[in-house]
């Protein structure tokens, strides 16, 4: 009877650990820069990234907040994606990515003028009583080269252009 209960007790322990190993390897593995091109859904946006000025900054500093529970968040919003692509058809055209202003100040401190200049130092602080987010000015960051396009950018048009503040 206890060599029943060793028996069992192993093979619990065995595919526990056998468990924690794969999960470990698949979150490894999802978690590289590469795999979020995996889906056709995210070539466009990949490839803006991959010859934009983010390129070496990993797809989780703007993606994700840090800590365990956020990741697993992430991973769990992964798997959902997943259904999503196999059981949909997905107009990236669509899909907005929430990315809080909290990420991109992480590495954009608009107060340093020696590194941005003092034009780019005035502009931002002219435009903090409007409490605008980043993605207000910066739609597009991180997956193009075009991360700003003046007073082409529809964000912009809605307050400088003349025909919008006759109306």
């Amino acid at each position: 009877m206890a060599d029943g209960r060793k028996l069992k007790m192993t093979i619990i322990i065995l595919g526990a650990l056998i468990l924690a190993v794969l999960s470990i390897g698949a979150v490894e593995y999802t978690s590289q820069t590469g795999f979020c091109n995996s889906c056709h859904e995210m070539n466009k946006a990949f490839a803006g990234w991959d010859t934009g000025v983010h390129q070496t900054i990993h797809c989780y500093e703007c993606h994700t907040d840090e800590g365990i529970i956020d990741k697993v968040k992430v991973k769990a919003n992964g798997l959902r994606e997943v259904y999503i692509h196999l059981t949909q058809d997905v107009n990236m055209d669509e899909v907005e990515a929430e990315v809080p202003e909290s990420r991109c100040l992480k590495c954009h401190d608009m107060s340093q003028q020696e590194k941005y200049g003092e034009r780019v130092v005035n502009f931002h602080k002219q435009h903090e009583q409007f409490k605008f987010d980043c993605l207000t000015c910066h739609k597009s960051a991180g997956h193009t080269k075009d991360y700003f396009n003046g007073f082409e950018n529809e964000a912009c048009k809605q307050c400088h252009l003349p025909e919008k503040q006759a109306g």
